[in-house]
């Protein structure tokens, strides 16, 4: 029998999250840009074909970019019917997971108007790198508050009949 090689033999590194790097912020800043301006088929040009979002315990597959802004523009149309303001974040941990793929979590606040509380949320999004720069892979909604649990739906239905 082979005994297992001590912690302090293996040699294995643990990562440990790092700094978000500039061109994530970037990144991060166009998607709330196109948030901002409610621009369901902006935010859709910034996720991965196929891609798709978890939350609350279930996953929603967006086969292609065209069921993303779907999504998108629903959501970018619920969010001004309730009296969108715009968004903010704050870039929280960074895994980089090779060249072409890596993590970024993200704490987001949603401020809206007529003196209507602001939501604040965490969001972790697996990106990947392609031709057109970087994509979200999948978005995680991870950690909201009540309200926003209550009211805002990430992934809305659409009839595509």
């Amino acid at each position: 029998m082979l005994d297992a090689p001590s912690p302090t033999s293996r040699r294995d590194v643990v990562r440990r999250p790092k700094t978000m790097p500039l061109e994530i912020n970037e990144f991060l800043e166009k998607y709330r840009d196109a948030f901002n301006a409610l621009d369901g088929l902006a935010v859709a040009q910034l996720y991965a074909e196929p891609s798709g979002i978890a939350q609350d315990g279930t996953y929603a597959h967006w086969p292609t970019r065209q069921a993303v802004a779907d999504n998108m523009t629903a959501l970018c149309t619920q969010y001004r019917n309730r009296g969108y303001v715009g968004a903010d974040f704050e870039p929280g941990e960074f895994l980089e997971h090779g060249p072409n793929h890596a993590m970024a979590d993200v704490q987001w606040r949603i401020h809206w108007d007529r003196g209507q509380e602001t939501w604040h949320f965490r969001t972790a999004y697996n990106l990947l790198r392609s031709a057109q720069g970087w994509k979200v892979l999948l978005c995680t909604a991870y950690s909201e508050t009540a309200q926003a649990a209550l009211h805002r739906p990430a992934v809305v239905a659409v009839d595509r009949r």
